[in-house]
């Protein structure tokens, strides 16, 4: 996740446009006069609705089939895949 720095101006006037991008960012670090003024953080409740928003993405594509998970999860060294 990665931390953006912005105006707290700049936070006002697009307010919207912010609220839609901070689950999916770390924080929000606001400034006044170019000095750290206030921190924001979506709630773990919010982050955790976006990430089951995507639970089943990959139903019905490749990504589902367990022979490429083993393929994957095999290394070079070791006979048996991983059991996860």
């Amino acid at each position: 996740m990665d931390t953006r720095i912005i105006p707290v101006t700049d936070f006002i006037r697009k307010f919207g446009d912010w609220a839609e991008i901070l689950p999916s960012i770390d924080k929000i670090i606001l400034t006044r006069e170019g000095r750290p003024f206030a921190t924001v953080k979506a709630s773990a409740e919010i982050k955790n609705e976006k990430l089951l928003a995507l639970a089943g993405i990959w139903k019905d594509t490749k990504l589902e089939k367990d022979s490429l998970w083993e393929k994957v999860l095999t290394r070079k060294n070791r006979k048996n895949p991983v059991k996860l």
